[in-house]
């Protein structure tokens, strides 16, 4: 009997606690329209659907973008509260030229509400061995060194208006399921933001991390990481090419993508909503974890001991 009054009253607890926590993350923040977002990697998928979203909602918005054409799609799909900012994350430089940029643009005494880190690439598709030190450091450069340099050099401006960042990492940075260099810069990025948020609470910023599951962007392109694998797979030594098998490797490369991707998550709103609850929320959620995957699969297999869980996904290794 006492255990199970005690099961009934932790269940009671547990609603009562999801249900007021539904409630207070609800609350939004105020004057929205006098609010400036910086948004990375607006060329295309995430980063352009958040900026169209934000300038909907009435956000000033400077868009990050890497390319003239990804610029000029943002400015003919927003209004005129969108502003394009040429930035390449992998560049100091640059990032230093678009916080000119942002400085001048904004009113006096006006800082940035938030900091959204969108941009990423999924980097070479080949086993560790095959991997060489220029292959990670590109993918370091924009999944890793690229977001922590543009926070480094915003949060002045995020400072200055009490207000967040968002930081986009991955359910890769819980399952290594992905290639070395992608996981390698996701883990570190989710490190990193965990580190950060504990430093800047005080300071009255807030810091969210969104871990997506698969989704169908541009990202997931299966021929041109099978081509990336192949390339690397050509410069080795016919001993290590015969320990992973050229047509062997290659089917598990285009196997594993080709089902990600078939199995990947559509609506690419339910990661641009989980930015714009980041970002208008009064009481943002540390994580977000958009996509069936990521609440079915991704999560749970991250809590299994690693035997059981070497076992799940060796197949995909």
């Amino acid at each position: 009997m006492f255990c199970l009054a005690t099961g009934v009253v932790i269940f009671v607890v547990a609603i009562v606690y999801i249900v007021l926590d539904t409630i207070i993350r609800s609350l939004k923040v105020g004057d929205i329209t006098d609010k400036y977002v910086f948004i990375t990697g607006c060329d295309s998928g995430f980063g352009y659907l958040a900026a169209k979203q934000l300038d909907k909602l009435g956000f000033h918005v400077f868009a990050g973008c890497l390319t003239k054409e990804g610029a000029t799609s943002v400015t003919e799909s927003c209004s005129s509260r969108v502003t394009t900012v040429e930035l390449d994350i992998r560049s100091t430089e640059s990032i230093q030229q678009a916080v000119k940029l942002v400085e001048s643009r904004l009113p006096p005494n006006t800082g940035l509400w938030a900091l959204l880190n969108n941009a990423g690439v999924m980097g070479r598709c080949a086993p560790a061995e095959m991997c060489s030190r220029e292959d990670i450091q590109e993918t370091l450069s924009v999944n890793l060194l690229g977001p922590i340099d543009v926070i480094r050099h915003f949060l002045p401006l995020i400072r200055k208006s009490k207000g967040r960042i968002v930081i986009t990492t991955s359910m890769g940075a819980r399952v290594a399921i992905l290639p070395t260099p992608y996981t390698v810069s996701k883990y570190g990025l989710n490190g990193f933001s965990d580190r950060l948020r504990r430093e800047v609470m005080r300071q009255g910023i807030k810091v969210s991390i969104v871990e997506p599951g698969a989704f169908r962007t541009p990202i997931m392109n299966t021929d041109k990481s099978v081509q990336g694998v192949q390339e690397v797979y050509d410069k080795h030594s016919p001993d290590i090419q015969a320990i992973y098998g050229g047509p062997e490797l290659m089917n598990i490369v285009r196997n594993v993508l080709s089902t990600t991707k078939s199995t990947a998550t559509e609506d690419l709103r339910l990661v641009v909503n989980a930015y714009v609850h980041a970002i208008t929320s009064r009481f943002p959620r540390t994580r977000y974890r958009p996509g069936w995957d990521a609440v079915w699969f991704y999560n749970p297999v991250s809590y299994l001991p690693d035997s059981l869980a070497d076992l799940v996904l060796s197949p995909a290794a």
